[in-house]
């Protein structure tokens, strides 16, 4: 592609670029190709169909020939353009935090039932390790009686889940903390309890880091990620320590990974395996818990 060529077209420049990201192993090239472009060109991506004999200014041709280098060297998409969708909303990121998958939306998609059942009560929700807070924006803007607590232990991170919250006009429903994968300290003083506790913990095991997607292994922060020997670190901790904090009939709703749930469906005294959701790939992913 020659930046001095006149004639590049949208549709002459989608079409050399997914070609292009294809023989790099790019997956989803035209539609990758395509948001970049839009993205360039501030418009929708039907409108680079709707214009697509208008030729592109060089500025713009500049602009988008290093949004391709970018992602050719395998930097995701969303990091690039700077925001992704989940659950319908407008989510910012950062490669302080994990990019929002379809994956999470269950978990969204699991919590409101759980807490629309509790209607008349004033909810109290927790969100550990909220990333950039698109779970607790999710439940903000579905439960309107929900007051929702997030916290990370990335001040980074807190800082971008705030300005999401702002974005989506539910910033005076959240109060953001920061504090490890285990907060309760913070709340010890008030005995605060609450009526679901929501995480996307880290829980992909350490020794299959190697054979992960480039976009994930050498871009997304390890932390939020890294889950130990057997990728359960943080979710047993979660597990053991969270039902002190969970009100009476309260719940516990966490995204696994594979091969998890069979290993945390044991009952115990405190709190007890309800139900799995499996995701859109066939794994076992939305584990819900009872208070028992």
């Amino acid at each position: 592609m020659s930046g001095e060529d006149p004639a590049w077209t949208p549709l002459k420049l989608i079409q050399w670029t997914a070609e292009f990201f294809e023989k790099k192993g790019i997956p989803n090239p035209r539609l990758d190709a395509e948001l970049l472009l839009a993205h360039v060109l501030r418009c929708k991506r039907i409108d680079l169909y709707t214009g697509h004999e208008k030729r592109i200014a060089e500025k713009d041709l500049a602009k988008y020939k290093d949004l391709i280098r970018r992602r050719a060297a395998r930097e995701p998409l969303q990091y690039i353009i700077g925001e992704t969708e989940f659950w319908g909303l407008k989510i910012k990121v950062t490669p302080d935090v994990l990019i929002p998958r379809p994956e999470t939306e269950l978990l969204v998609e699991e919590a409101i039932p759980v807490m629309g059942e509790r209607a008349g009560v004033r909810g109290q929700i927790l969100d550990i390790g909220t990333g950039s807070g698109c779970i607790a924006i999710a439940l903000a803007k579905n439960l309107p009686g929900t007051k929702i607590v997030a916290t990370d232990i990335s001040k980074e991170a807190l800082s971008l889940a705030r300005e999401n919250a702002e974005l989506n006009g539910v910033v005076d429903r959240i109060e953001f903390v920061l504090a490890d994968i285990a907060p309760w300290r913070v709340f010890e003083a008030e005995g605060r309890r609450f009526d679901l506790i929501v995480s996307n913990p880290p829980y992909i095991p350490t020794g299959d880091f190697p054979h992960l997607q480039p976009e994930v292994r050498d871009f997304e922060p390890r932390k939020a990620l890294d889950g130990g020997l057997d990728g359960l670190t943080v979710i047993r901790k979660i597990l053991e320590e969270a039902p002190p904090r969970i009100g009476p009939e309260g719940f516990l709703i966490l995204e696994a990974g594979e091969g998890h749930a069979a290993l945390l469906k044991e009952k115990s005294q405190s709190i007890r395996f309800l139900s799995v959701k499996k995701d859109y790939g066939g794994t076992e992913r939305i584990l819900t818990f009872k208070k028992a």
